[in-house]
């Protein structure tokens, strides 16, 4: 094939008569033919390059705006999401901002009320004192009217001074005679005639008080005891 410097470059020899010789500018031809046709055939094959070329970089534009709002759609789509996401979690701060605050309300309340219990329950023991104070110090008052060990001894003292008998008197034929007729008077009258009357201040002595006292008084802390 020619070279375009072939076709400007090229020389003839010339005939005896000075012209060209026929056999090479026929071959001269026949190349520049050759050549022609080979570049009308590549001209071919590259229009049909470039319109396959052109058809795909079509395609591509279309691919790329397919892309282009695919991209947008999805852009569109998270800020959607983010938009949906940001209410959904200001919502849920929202419901759990007032979920604590009713926790630490029940809590308060909770709080108030057992307080207000407790306080009751005192109220309630500062009532039950008060009466049972008042309980005892009638008790107290009533256990203070009962005669002690000392207003016994002397009571019997009395009595043994007011009605003597023969052990702890001089005999007194008088006085012994008058004992025996009261005495006979009221035996009579709430005894039975053949029981003998029997003197038992004799077992109310002063030691004999105390004692059974002492032992009243132990009892009543060992029942005390048992029932705490």
């Amino acid at each position: 094939m020619l070279t375009i410097d072939e076709v400007k470059n090229i020389s003839f020899r010339k005939a005896n008569l000075g012209g060209y010789r026929p056999e090479d500018v026929e071959n001269f031809i026949d190349e520049v033919v050759a050549t022609l046709e080979q570049n009308k055939k590549d001209k071919v094959e590259l229009v049909k390059k470039l319109d396959i070329l052109a058809k795909r970089i079509e395609e591509y534009r279309k691919d790329e705006e397919n892309v282009r709002g695919a991209l947008i759609n999805a852009q569109k789509v998270m800020d959607a999401a983010k938009k949906d996401a940001d209410i959904k979690a200001e919502e849920i701060i929202n419901n759990a901002k007032l979920q604590a605050q009713d926790i630490i309300v029940q809590a308060n309340s909770s709080v108030v009320e057992q307080k207000n219990s407790y306080l009751k329950l005192q109220a309630d023991a500062v009532v039950l004192r008060e009466q049972l104070l008042e309980i005892y110090k009638n008790h107290i008052g009533l256990i203070e009217g009962l005669p002690s060990v000392d207003d016994m001894s002397n009571k019997k003292a009395e009595l043994d001074k007011q009605f003597p008998t023969t052990e702890n008197a001089a005999y007194n034929p008088v006085a012994q005679a008058e004992i025996k007729k009261t005495v006979d008077e009221v035996t009579k009258e709430t005894a039975p005639q053949d029981k003998d009357v029997v003197d038992i201040t004799s077992e109310f002595s002063t030691d004999a008080v105390q004692k059974a006292a002492e032992e009243a008084v132990s009892a009543a802390g060992a029942e005390a005891e048992d029932k705490e």
